[in-house]
């Protein structure tokens, strides 16, 4: 990983309040269950590589067009580290409604417009932890959960084209389909990502934002580097920084977060978090000890390293941009962003969106 050259500022009562919310989002969520214990589970649901079989650790390698690298998700034995979450089931949903690529949850008719309108959220990479995280909670989201393989290519394939154009018309018809609501439409978009399911959301904003309400990024953006450098090339992520741009002046939400996890070959997503900002002009807040009260929680409940998968290391916080740095640099930590996207959803993006 390159130097980090940013000069992050020493946390001031100033942004006393920025801090509390952020320790507030880490705090509330659930502490990395059997966190970092290295065994292959005997549970195939376990495993957060979907619809692909489990493949032996692999260094990822950039992909040949620039700006675009792969990713490769953690091999079914790292995942037992941290992946481990609680089924509490379907909640208000009936369950999964296959689509052409993914699957979808349908919440009663009430989340339904008498229009058709609805709340969607698009979440590539991890379907099956979100279902389990979010089904529970009724947040009246149409939620469509896309797991393609373990390579960011994966997703960026099945996205070219009018392959995301082709998914939201699914969309629409088993929505129309499931309420009994002719022309059922998505009134508000939030896109999310994990890992490798960066790779569809790149293809999506390289065709333009303009019906996107939020990009919820979690530990999922990654960059290339210049030939023989460990320096981003610039002017890539150009959508990215536009999109970051925009929600500086306050719209669309973006928040993005990411670990300390070193990569070989590009650019991590610490690295590409620190770039996004550099191109704004913009530097995060060092945070020395915001994961204080978040160990103190883990340790009470057993879990040694949990704390530090979900420690808060440095934040941004500008108009509706939250970037969110956190300590962790194994599996564990990285599987840990997941646990982060309810309460994004609850005090970020919901109100937001008006709700």
């Amino acid at each position: 990983m390159g130097p980090d050259r940013d000069q992050p500022r020493v946390l001031s009562g100033r942004r006393a309040r920025q801090l509390r919310d952020a320790l507030l989002l880490a705090a509330s969520l659930g502490v990395v269950s059997g966190a970092l214990l290295l065994r292959r589970s005997k549970e195939p649901s376990a495993s957060l590589v979907v619809q692909a079989a489990a493949t032996t650790s692999a260094e990822p390698s950039p992909l040949p067009r620039g700006g675009a690298i792969e990713r490769v998700a953690l091999d079914e034995h790292e995942a037992q580290a941290g992946c481990d979450f609680a089924d509490n089931g379907f909640g208000v949903y009936e369950g999964w409604r296959p689509l052409p690529i993914g699957r979808l949850l349908v919440p009663p008719a009430r989340a339904i417009g008498a229009d058709g309108g609805y709340d969607l959220l698009v979440h590539f990479h991890g379907a099956e932890p979100v279902r389990k995280q979010l089904a529970p909670r009724d947040l009246g989201l149409v939620i469509a959960g896309v797991d393609l393989g373990t390579r960011s290519s994966d997703y960026a394939r099945a996205l070219e084209g009018g392959g995301w154009d082709a998914l939201l018309q699914a969309i629409d018809r088993e929505v129309a389909s499931a309420a009994g609501v002719a022309g059922a439409r998505a009134r508000r978009l939030v896109l999310s990502s994990w890992s490798a399911g960066s790779g569809a959301v790149g293809r999506i904003i390289e065709r333009g934002s303009g019906q996107l309400d939020a990009l919820i990024l979690l530990d999922s953006l990654y960059g290339s580097y210049m030939p023989g450098q460990t320096s981003l090339v610039q002017g890539q992520l150009a959508p990215y920084v536009a999109l970051a741009s925009a929600a500086a002046r306050g719209a669309p939400v973006f928040y993005l977060t990411h670990t300390e996890i070193p990569t070989s070959g590009y650019a991590s997503t610490k690295e590409a978090a620190t770039f996004l900002l550099r191109e704004l002009g913009a530097s995060p807040i060092a945070v020395a000890s915001s994961g204080d009260e978040a160990l103190s929680s883990a340790q009470a409940r057993g879990a040694d390293d949990a704390g530090d998968a979900l420690r808060l290391t440095r934040m941004y916080d500008g108009g509706s941009l939250y970037v969110r740095g956190y300590a962790s640099t194994g599996p564990g930590g990285h599987c840990a962003q997941l646990r982060l996207l309810p309460a994004i959803l609850a005090e970020h993006v919901l109100p937001a969106l008006g709700r």
